[in-house]
């Protein structure tokens, strides 16, 4: 039997049109969508039409280099379209500023935005600053095509492992049942079994990790998703005396988004914690408006552990990363990916003896906002 992967080709390449146009529009400073490397325009936003005069609709041949700006065409010309370039000095539409051309990831045909900043009063923006959710909506397209060519690679290894893996057992569990086993060869029995059951869990970690899933979004209170995600981990919390403190501000604080997945990504939160501070502790769950996203908000899980080595904090979010002797390495991985379904962001600080703290950013709006 042969494991296949349904999708449909037409309507991937619309919701990626669709998120293209949505991340266009989206913008504040004057944006395009235009393909490599004939420039060609196919899409803009309101304050790009209005900073360049580009008709509406846009013409199917209007290109970018005939927009007048000959820092963007020397750009153009010199760019191979991999990485991000920064034009530090451009006029467009008559005014001055800096620009940006920024590759769309697995785009066919391939594709690039040009973000362009205004000079505003004070010294010109330098790289860092013109970083925003611009780009950071694009590593993540990024991210998200990594992760659609993993799930199919890894359905059709998943199926093909656990097949074979089931005769085995059977196998293994007919020859431990068996009366004419002897006695002391049953313990080894036990061992094997318990070593197929754990590749077994390990199989479904992957298939859960890599197959495609869709947010269903709705309007949420967090605190009582808290405290889903509190009910749902309660086993973990038994044993050395752990206690998890709960601040929401303002309460109710309400987004939209898909309360399953948010409660799994914090139920993985909380078991790290747990995990990380073997003789109990002190564990912090809260929420309330971003301090850096206008119109988000953080949700924040800290604890008092040990700490992750700072060599290691660049590798957390890695698939199949661990620093545990029996973890998969894909709790973080699996967090991240939730929350990027989400258009939210997931950030890690933490210090050698002094705990660690996992902060998720997610638009107000809900899911893609």
């Amino acid at each position: 039997m042969k494991s296949s992967v349904a999708s449909d080709p037409g309507e991937g390449m619309l919701a990626a049109h669709t998120a293209l146009h949505e991340l266009c529009q989206g913008c504040r400073d004057p944006v395009a969508l235009f393909t490599i490397p004939q420039g060609v325009l196919l899409d803009v936003n309101p304050s790009f039409r209005e900073l360049s005069g580009v008709p509406d609709p846009l013409p199917p041949d209007l290109a970018i280099p005939s927009l007048g700006a000959p820092a963007l065409r020397r750009a153009l010309r010199s760019w191979d379209g991999t990485e991000p370039r920064l034009i530090r000095r451009l006029v467009l539409g008559g005014r001055e500023g800096q620009g940006r051309l920024l590759p769309v990831p697995a785009a066919l045909p391939p594709q690039a935005f040009l973000q362009f900043t205004p000079q505003r009063e004070g010294p010109p923006l330098d790289k860092g600053t013109l970083k925003g959710l611009l780009e950071d909506r694009l590593q993540q397209i990024g991210n998200l095509e990594r992760l659609r060519a993993l799930g199919e690679t890894a359905a059709v290894i998943v199926h093909e492992i656990r097949v074979p893996l089931s005769s085995v057992r059977l196998g293994v569990d007919s020859v431990r049942s068996s009366r004419a086993l002897d006695a002391s060869l049953r313990g080894r029995l036990d061992i094997a079994l318990e070593q197929l059951d754990r590749v077994d869990r390990l199989l479904g970690s992957i298939r859960d990790f890599a197959r495609p899933r869709r947010p269903s979004p709705r309007p949420m209170d967090l605190r009582t998703t808290f405290s889903a995600a509190l009910a749902a981990v309660e086993a973990s919390l038994q044993g050395p005396r752990t206690t998890v403190a709960i601040e929401v501000r303002p309460e109710p604080l309400c987004i939209v988004a898909d309360p399953e997945f948010i409660a799994e990504a914090v139920q993985n939160l909380i078991v790290n914690a747990v995990e990380a501070q073997p003789r109990g502790g002190a564990i912090s769950l809260s929420a309330a408006p971003s301090r850096l996203r206008p119109g988000w908000v953080e949700i924040r899980v800290a604890d008092r552990g040990a700490g992750i080595p700072p060599q290691l904090l660049d590798r957390v979010f890695q698939p199949f990363f661990t620093t545990k002797r029996t973890g998969t390495g894909l709790g973080l991985a699996i967090v991240k990916n939730l929350v990027e379904l989400h258009g939210g962001f997931i950030s890690l600080e933490s210090r050698q003896g002094r705990g660690t703290n996992v902060t998720i950013e997610l638009p107000a709006g809900g899911a893609g906002a």
